[in-house]
């Protein structure tokens, strides 16, 4: 298991090991807009407008993490639910808006780690830290929304599940 922490001295001692995350990055962004989008179309009322918003803000990061690969030389990787170990074991066991809203709070939660800690992070290339910063604000609306649109034993009951996704990916949060 990695710490952030660990993680972050890896990808800065790595330009390969930060090249796949920013890579893993715009594919996570992709199909976040992809599928947060498909819940707002078959989800009514006021959480349509949240999830709506979210997914346009998702939108919005890929197209942010698109020019700065593009600027770093980078080709765009194909968006593609191949290699999403994350998300592996938690759809299969997700059955109400609720478990999914509380499911989406964990991963944008975990996801907030890394990105406060890059955006912070002096060793980091300005690009990289001025595209996460311009993010970081916009997930933490998301961790937020998706809180607010489940409730406290969904989330509970799927933080088993987004235990699972992390220790596919090796990560101590």
């Amino acid at each position: 298991m990695k710490t952030t922490q660990q993680w972050l001295d890896e990808v800065k001692a790595s330009p390969e090991k930060l090249t796949q995350w920013l890579e893993r990055q715009y594919v996570g962004e992709a199909l976040a807009a992809e599928r947060i989008q498909s819940l707002a179309d078959c989800t009514p009322g006021r959480a349509n407008a949240i999830l709506e918003k979210i997914a346009a803000d998702e939108k919005k990061h890929t197209e942010w993490v698109a020019e700065l690969l593009t600027a770093r030389g980078i080709t765009l990787p194909a968006p593609t639910y191949a290699g999403t170990r994350y998300w592996e074991p938690i759809l299969e066991n997700l059955h109400t808006f609720s478990e999914i809203a509380g499911a989406g709070h964990h991963a944008e939660a975990m996801r907030l780690i890394r990105i406060r800690a890059l955006a912070v992070d002096e060793d980091i290339d300005e690009d990289i830290r001025e595209v996460f910063t311009r993010i970081l604000p916009d997930e933490e609306m998301h961790a937020k929304a998706f809180a607010a649109l489940s409730t406290p034993e969904s989330i509970e009951s799927t933080r088993q599940l987004h235990n699972a996704g992390l220790e596919l990916l090796g990560l101590e949060i």
